[in-house]
């Protein structure tokens, strides 16, 4: 999908307007990748989802419904991370760790193409999403090798996860381009810090996971700092650097060349973004730790198969002076229910 260019669609059922259930929904969820329902009341059936898609490729759907199970997967989905926020309604599921009971603010995830079962036994709303494997990096978040599961909306990072996406799906409609950017950041953010550890267990085990995830926290916390060393990350740790090397082998990288692909991320986020449009590129590389433009142009490419420059432009259109966009104004992602009240 070419940048700036949103696309948006919904479908809705309600028996009061003499639709029933039929295979309508069953489109619509296919849509969206979700397995074909089975509603528990055909008759009385209800359903809506509202869809936009960000600039980068992840797609929001806003679910109400009545009660159903959607069960089974998707063998045409392309490869990506879903996530979805239960947001009313009491639910049960079940994954490749057996079958939970859930309740609103809990999360689920998991990779599409997997078999998973969500129980809905009343009306109900959810947000799921939708992120391309390509946003994510396979050693950081690896698809091949997570699991589905649920997330407990109970603790602090999680719950403030639940209230992110909440805020989303109450706002689907009128969020602009300019506010979906920092919220595609974030997005990426929160998944590797909610279920880096779920993904890392098979290379490291649960405990070895856990302090790793601890330790790439600090390093995200000092990527600003272009003298960050491995000998510095130790010592802040209280760990040999033989072990830090251990560990970021076990898990697949070189310390090195993790604290480079973190760095590039965050510069990546700053170009496409319209909050940061008044510094250069040279700023944004110095922002977050590069101490050479030329290295950094280098890397940069090497990662992403384009220039910094090339990708601002891209993303926000012709560029002034180092990497300065004019500006466009704020446009809504609206959906396609609202787009047809308003002719």
């Amino acid at each position: 999908m070419r940048s700036g260019v949103l696309k948006a669609r919904s479908c809705s059922i309600d028996p009061r307007a003499g639709k029933a259930f039929d295979h309508t929904w069953a489109n619509a969820m296919e849509q969206i990748y979700l397995p074909a329902p089975e509603p528990r009341d055909r008759d009385d059936f209800f359903g809506s989802v509202s869809t936009i898609v960000s600039p980068q490729g992840i797609e929001f759907s806003h679910l109400c419904s009545s009660a159903q199970t959607i069960s089974g997967r998707c063998s045409d989905a392309p490869t990506s991370l879903w996530v979805a926020l239960l947001i009313d309604g009491a639910f049960s599921f079940g994954g490749d760790g057996g079958e939970v009971e859930l309740c609103a603010g809990d999360l689920l995830y998991g990779p599409t193409g997997r078999e998973s079962t969500l129980v809905v036994r009343g009306d109900f709303r959810m947000l799921y999403i939708t992120v391309p494997q390509r946003l994510l990096h396979p050693r950081l978040l690896n698809l091949r090798t997570l699991e589905a599961g649920a997330l407990s909306g109970r603790s602090s990072v999680n719950r403030a996860f639940a209230g992110m996406l909440r805020v989303i799906a109450d706002d689907l409609e009128n969020l602009t381009v300019e506010e979906i950017r920092p919220i595609e950041v974030a997005l990426s953010e929160f998944l590797i810090s909610s279920l880096w550890a779920e993904a890392g267990t098979c290379a490291l085990g649960r405990a070895r996971a856990e302090h790793f995830h601890q330790i790439c926290q600090d390093i995200e916390l000092r990527l600003s700092d272009c003298e960050l060393s491995l000998g510095k990350v130790a010592d802040a740790n209280h760990v040999s650097s033989r072990y830090i090397q251990k560990l970021f082998g076990e898990a697949g990288f070189s310390f090195s060349h993790y604290l480079r692909l973190r760095r590039l991320e965050h510069c990546r986020a700053d170009l496409s973004s319209r909050a940061h449009q008044t510094l250069s590129i040279s700023e944004i590389c110095f922002r977050w730790g590069f101490n050479d433009a030329a290295h950094f142009s280098r890397s940069f490419r090497n990662q992403y198969q384009t220039t910094p420059r090339e990708y601002r432009q891209l993303y926000l259109g012709e560029s002034v002076g180092d990497g300065e966009p004019r500006r466009a104004p704020a446009r809504p992602l609206k959906s396609a229910a609202f787009a047809a009240s308003a002719a």
